[in-house]
C-alpha cells in the first residue's frame, strides 16, 4: 500500500485553505522517535519529570483532578491539566501545528486519523505491556485503535465511543399492547417490527412521532445513527482496503428504505434535522415517543427523575433491531501523545500518564474506567470494570427496575461484541461524512430530489473518489 501525500510539513495558511478535511493528503504518517526497548523504558524512575499536561474536554473534572493527584502521589511528577473549551478539534489543531508538547490528549477515531497522518501523533506500539493490555480489552477496542495502511497503534481508549443501543418508553408501549418481558426473544428483533409497532401506535393515537432517531444536526447526530443502523443490518461499509464495500445489495440500502418511510410517514418528528442533542434528549424525556436508539451510555441521564417524565418506565431492547444485530464503535475516543522529541525518562512518564488514565494506576487498579463507569455510564472495554459489584450497582441505577438484571447483561454483550468502522480510519472520511450527512438530510429526507437507491450510489461514488485522490494501490 502506498500513501499519495504530499511533504509532511505544513505551514498554517496551507493547512486553513486546504481545510482540515484534506489534511490527510498533506503529510505522510510519522515513524516513532527513536527510544530503548519498552522493557527498559518501564523501569525507569520518572520521579523527577517536569512538563507532563493532560488536555481534554471538559467533563467529569473532578474525576480527572483526583487521578493527577494520585498520579502524583504514585510516581512523583505533577501534571497540569489543561480543559478546552468551545471547538476542541479547532483548538487541538491549532495546538499541534505549533508543535506544542502534550504529553496526553484526547483524539476522537476521525480525528486521530487526519492528525496521525500529519505526523502530529505518537504511536504507541513501544507502550510497555501493550501485549497483556491487549488480552484484556475488548477485541473491537484494540483493532478499532490501529492506524491505515501501516497498522500502529495510535493510542489507547478513553471510551468506547459506542456502541448504539434501541431505548424503549414502556409506558407508551403499554398502551399499545406491547409489554416487556425478561425473555429477550419477545422483543423486536427486525427494523420492520420497529416499523409496524410504530404505524400502529401512531394510527391509534398514541404517539404522534413513536420513533426519535438521533438525526440531529451535527457530527454526532445524523452520521452515528447511519453507522449505527447499518451495522445491526451487517453492513461495515468499507473494508480492510479501504475499499466502499456497500451497495444496493447491501444493508445500506435496508437503512436508508426504512429512514425515508419512518420521514414520508412522520413517524418520526421533522424538526429533528434541526435540533441538536439537547432538544432532541429534551423530547425523549418528555414521554413523546416509544423508541429511540442512541449511544448506549445516555440511560445514566434519562432514567434520572429529575430529568425524564417516565424515569421508572425507561427500558432497553435487548438488541439492536436488524438482520445480525451488530453494534459498532461510532465515535471511539484515544489518549494519545503528541510526535515531539522526548528523552527515554520524559517518553516513560508520558506512557506512565497514559496507562494511569487509559488502563491501570500503578498498584494495578482499573480507577479511571471504574469512576467514568460509576459516573455516566460510559462505555469502557474491560470485562473486570462490568465484573466489579460497584460499578454493577451504579449502572443497574439507571435500567428498567424490573428487569435490571437483564438490561445489565443486554448492555455488556453490545459493548462486548462492538467493532469499529474503517471509514473512521480513513483521513478523507470527514470530507465524505460532511457531504453524507447534506445528502442524507436534505436531498433524501427533506426535499425528496433522491431516492434511497440513488443516494447509495452517490455515497460510494464520493466515497472512491475521495480514496483515489488520497491513496493509491
Amino acid at each position: 500500500m502506498e500513501i499519495n501525500m504530499a511533504k509532511r510539513t505544513i505551514g498554517r495558511r496551507k493547512f486553513l485553505a486546504l481545510g482540515a478535511s484534506a489534511l490527510a493528503a498533506c503529510a505522510a504518517p510519522a515513524a516513532a522517535p527513536a527510544a530503548a526497548p519498552a522493557a527498559v523504558i518501564a523501569d525507569l524512575d520518572i520521579s523527577k519529570v517536569t512538563g507532563l499536561s493532560y488536555t481534554f474536554w471538559p467533563f467529569g473534572d473532578e474525576i480527572i483532578a483526583d487521578n493527577a493527584k494520585v498520579f502524583t502521589e504514585q510516581y512523583g511528577p505533577a501534571v497540569a491539566l489543561q480543559p478546552v473549551s468551545g471547538d476542541y478539534g479547532a483548538v487541538m489543531e491549532t495546538k499541534l501545528l505549533a508543535k506544542t508538547n502534550l504529553s496526553l490528549f484526547r483524539a476522537q477515531r476521525g480525528q486521530a486519523s487526519r492528525w496521525f497522518a500529519a505526523g502530529w501523533i505518537r504511536p504507541v506500539d513501544d507502550f510497555p505491556e501493550l501485549d497483556q493490555l491487549k488480552k484484556e480489552e475488548f477485541a473491537g477496542i484494540g483493532a478499532d485503535a490501529l492506524s491505515w495502511p501501516d497498522g500502529k497503534r495510535i493510542g489507547l481508549t478513553y471510551y468506547n465511543g459506542g456502541p448504539f443501543c434501541l431505548y424503549r418508553n414502556e409506558k407508551v408501549l403499554a398502551k399499545g399492547g406491547y409489554i416487556a418481558t425478561a425473555n429477550a426473544g419477545d422483543y423486536p428483533q427486525t427494523w420492520d417490527e420497529i416499523t409496524k409497532q410504530a404505524l400502529d401506535l401512531k394510527a391509534k393515537g398514541i404517539s404522534e412521532h413513536p420513533i426519535l432517531p438521533t438525526w440531529f444536526g451535527s457530527w454526532t447526530g445524523l452520521p452515528w445513527a447511519f453507522y449505527a443502523h447499518c451495522a445491526s443490518e451487517g453492513d461495515g461499509l468499507i473494508d480492510n482496503d479501504m475499499k466502499a464495500s456497500f451497495s444496493h445489495d447491501t444493508g445500506i440500502l435496508k437503512t436508508l428504505s426504512d429512514w425515508k418511510l419512518w420521514w414520508d410517514k412522520e413517524l418520526v418528528p421533522r424538526a429533528i434535522l434541526t435540533w441538536q442533542e439537547p432538544e432532541m434528549g429534551a423530547s425523549w424525556m418528555k414521554g413523546n415517543h416509544a423508541f429511540h436508539y442512541a449511544t448506549d451510555y445516555s440511560s445514566f441521564a434519562y432514567s434520572d427523575p429529575k430529568n425524564s417524565e417516565f424515569a421508572s418506565e425507561f427500558n432497553m431492547n435487548p438488541v439492536m433491531p436488524g438482520a445480525t444485530h451488530g453494534t459498532t464503535l461510532v465515535g471511539h475516543a484515544l489518549h494519545v501523545m503528541s510526535n515531539n522529541p522526548r528523552s527515554d525518562v520524559e517518553l516513560a512518564a508520558c506512557f506512565k500518564l497514559m496507562k494511569s488514565y487509559s488502563w491501570r494506576d500503578k498498584n494495578g487498579e482499573m480507577r479511571m474506567h471504574k469512576a467514568w463507569s460509576k459516573l455516566a455510564n460510559l462505555q469502557v472495554p474491560f470485562k473486570e470494570v462490568y465484573d466489579d459489584p460497584t460499578v454493577k450497582e451504579a449502572i443497574m441505577k439507571w435500567m428498567y427496575p424490573p428487569f435490571a438484571k437483564e438490561n445489565y447483561q443486554w448492555l455488556f454483550e453490545g459493548r462486548m461484541k462492538a467493532v469499529g468502522g474503517n471509514q473512521l480510519k480513513a483521513g478523507w472520511h470527514q470530507e465524505w461524512e460532511k457531504a453524507m450527512q447534506d445528502t442524507i438530510s436534505n436531498d433524501m429526507l427533506l426535499k425528496g430530489t433522491k431516492t434511497p437507491k440513488e443516494v447509495v450510489t452517490e455515497l460510494k461514488d464520493n466515497w472512491e473518489k475521495l480514496r483515489s485522490k488520497y491513496a493509491t494501490t
